[in-house]
């Protein structure tokens, strides 16, 4: 016969300590499975990043050497069509192009997404950030990597109707 509490209300010593290896048990996997989702999540930028640095360079070898505009967040880059890279935004990256301080332009992709959701930190205008994290190291403090492009790169004209005038 199985031994029972004599209050049903109270474990026994035992049970307490069961109880509480399957809890710390179950905090342990939800950790773990959280750095493993982390770590996927990285991967896919960082396996990504290469093939839209090559679909750009591809497009600029089409265009006279440059680069398409700046393509607002994480849309795709006017001009980069399917032919070059199938783009989706849910990659959360963001496709940018700012001036690079020394008269020309810069063109980097921040991944904003490390949680799942956009994150976006302008993180691409950091020279020293580009210098020394622009292959997607990670960056002391900050979840988000970025991938350098190109340090100056001519940048064609934004299309009519465009968000921003043309550069």
């Amino acid at each position: 016969m199985a031994s029972s509490s004599p209050n049903p209300d109270k474990l026994f010593r035992w049970e307490w300590w069961l109880l509480v290896i399957i809890l710390a048990l179950c905090l342990f996997l939800a950790v773990a499975g959280k750095g493993r989702k982390q770590a996927r999540i990285y991967d896919d930028f960082l396996g990504r990043a290469p093939l839209i640095h090559k679909a750009l360079e591809c497009f600029a070898h089409e265009n006279q050497g440059r680069f398409p505009p700046d393509a607002m967040f994480t849309n795709r880059p006017q001009g980069l069509d399917d032919r070059y890279l199938a783009w989706s935004p849910y990659w959360l990256i963001d496709y940018e192009v700012h001036e690079n301080g020394s008269g020309g332009w810069f063109v980097c992709l921040e991944f904003v997404g490390p949680y799942g959701d956009a994150e976006y930190h302008a993180l691409c205008l950091d020279a020293d950030l580009r210098a020394n994290y622009g292959r997607g190291q990670p960056i002391p403090g900050r979840a988000n990597r970025i991938w350098l492009v190109c340090e100056d790169a001519p940048i064609m004209p934004k299309l009519p109707g465009s968000p921003a005038a043309a550069r």
